[in-house]
């Protein structure tokens, strides 16, 4: 059994993280797996859409605590974090493809942070979402400390992460973590609409939002309107820009290529 599998359905590419007998505990294969299919699809560009999900019961549970395991990587998980976890982070916020989460069941960890990294996540009712890493002595990774004080504030993020809090699916959206909450057998249905309706959208015009909204994250306004001067410039000069404008003037439904 592969510990991800992929499936490309037109413009849209759904990566499934694949170990439900353990709530889909982040290894090596499965982490080696999605930088495979995010490099891949960083040089193509063959999609327009990006969906992840988990099998089974969870949608991550962060590292395998398998104590023989983890003891092991103590001396070498500064470099496994940076070159693993870390890498596919950045590719999640690089990429130039909107990327949705469908978070079933448990999230936590780096599962968490995996979350916390797509553009949007849909929650079922009954996900959840963990910071536990304080629990066993740990600290955030994953970028999980930049995505929370950005977007729930300090207080909050200071909250769920030394006191090992858990916020379940409305909270989530309450605290515009989460796009939308659904009842459970109504995820994956509403998870490919949107996957769908992002893709037949001006991918070109989503990456660079992604890619302000990223910026915005670090930068001061200045560099923000720097950014957003120069990708407007980009934008106003791509054929969907064309195709969108003339839509409306001919009062119809664009038709965007993502170019």
């Amino acid at each position: 059994m592969t510990d991800i599998l992929v499936d490309r359905d037109g413009d849209v590419l759904t990566l499934t993280l694949n170990r439900p007998e353990v709530l889909n505990a982040m290894s090596n294969d499965m982490r080696n797996g999605i930088l495979r299919e995010l490099t891949a699809e960083t040089d193509k560009q063959t999609v327009r859409a990006i969906l992840l999900t988990g099998s089974g019961r969870g949608f991550c549970t962060g590292a395998d605590l398998d104590l023989g395991t983890i003891l092991e990587r103590r001396p070498l998980i500064e470099g496994q974090i940076k070159a693993g976890t870390n890498q596919v982070i950045r590719l999640m916020r690089d990429i130039p493809v909107p990327i949705i989460a469908a978070v079933n069941g448990a999230a936590a960890g780096a599962g968490f942070s995996l979350a916390l990294a797509s553009d949007f996540i849909i929650a079922a009712q009954s996900a959840k979402f963990h910071l536990s890493f304080a629990k066993i002595g740990a600290v955030l990774d994953g970028g999980s400390s930049a995505f929370l004080t950005h977007k729930i504030g300090a207080a909050r993020t200071t909250a769920l992460a030394m006191l090992g809090g858990s916020i379940d699916a409305d909270t989530a959206y309450e605290w515009g973590l989460a796009f939308n909450v659904v009842e459970d057998e109504d995820l994956m249905d509403e998870a490919r609409k949107l996957a769908k309706r992002l893709a037949s959208g001006p991918t070109k015009a989503l990456g660079l939002i992604k890619a302000e909204i990223e910026a915005a994250r670090t930068g001061t306004l200045e560099d923000s309107l720097r950014l957003e001067a120069s990708s407007q410039s980009l934008a106003f000069n791509s054929a969907d820009f064309e195709e969108g404008v003339r839509a409306f003037s001919e009062s119809r439904k664009p038709e965007f290529k993502g170019r």
